[in-house]
């Protein structure tokens, strides 16, 4: 039983970092897989592609490509390649709308239809292991801000930063501890 646990994760390592593989020519972005204390693998993006504000608008780089809001998702999805799951009809926020959810191992995209075909509505980042220039899932609000400056909105819930049309989102705990980092359309009613 703890040899099959121990494969397992083991392949899942391999499969994460073989995600976090490439290099994208525009941005510099690259990955580097490092082992921290007590074993554990590390993901860290390069931050010249990873969370950065660029063109007015927040994206996240992943595998050479931008995954951001608003971006044709047959593209994204096709870089990407086969998702760990997927949910084909889940309910938007307040049930508003449908959107098709796509789970990789260490985020998950929304979408939705439109007249041009699927969308991305959003982002999600669900892992300490990927580095959001310079910003991961377990650091603090503080962290966020010494990277970020002053959100345009703050609670209890998180930190908001606006751009164009897509919002930056920390969420927390409730306390000071991020818990999720999302990349979503600030004009869709989610």
């Amino acid at each position: 039983m703890k040899k099959t646990r121990l494969l397992t994760t083991a392949v899942l390592l391999c499969f994460a970092a073989s995600l976090f593989t490439g290099c994208n020519t525009s941005t510099d972005e690259s990955a580097v897989v490092s082992r921290i204390d007590g074993g554990q693998t590390q993901i860290s993006v390069d931050p010249s592609g990873a969370g950065n504000q660029t063109s007015s608008n927040y994206k996240f780089s992943y595998k050479g490509c931008d995954i951001a809001p608003r971006v044709a998702a047959k593209p994204v999805l096709d870089v990407l390649g086969d998702p760990v799951s997927f949910d084909p009809q889940s309910a938007g926020c307040g049930g508003q709308g449908l959107y098709a959810t796509y789970y990789y191992p260490s985020f998950y995209i929304q979408t939705y239809e439109e007249n041009d075909g699927e969308i991305i509505y959003s982002v999600v980042i669900t892992d300490g292991l990927v580095d959001c220039g310079g910003v991961r899932v377990g650091d603090t609000v503080d962290a966020v801000k010494q990277v970020y400056g002053t959100p345009a909105e703050e609670d209890e819930y998180g930190l908001t930063y606006h751009s164009e049309y897509v919002d930056f989102r920390f969420i927390t705990d409730g306390v000071n501890t991020i818990t999720e980092i999302q990349y979503f359309d600030s004009d869709q009613v989610g």
